[in-house]
């Protein structure tokens, strides 16, 4: 799937909640891969997951965690 058809589209957690749209992606320059999505969930507020903790990619993004577990265990976007 190409990155410009991800980008943009409202992110699910995993109780069904809205947490935000996918913003960005993180990629390793060195390996040339992908290293994370990046969620923007509002005030400024991005939360980085990797792509294995996507669960489905269709008119939304559904993830594994919800906004609470991404608060705890997300590295920060710069």
């Amino acid at each position: 799937m190409l990155v410009k058809k991800i980008i943009g589209k409202e992110v699910i957690g995993a109780h069904g909640n809205k947490i935000g749209k996918i913003s960005d992606f993180d990629i390793d320059v060195v390996s040339a891969r992908v290293k994370y999505a990046v969620i923007s969930a509002g005030f400024g507020t991005k939360y980085k997951i990797k792509l294995d903790d996507i669960v489905t990619v269709g008119d939304t993004v559904i993830i594994r965690f919800n906004e609470e577990d991404l608060k705890k265990s997300s590295p920060k976007s710069k």
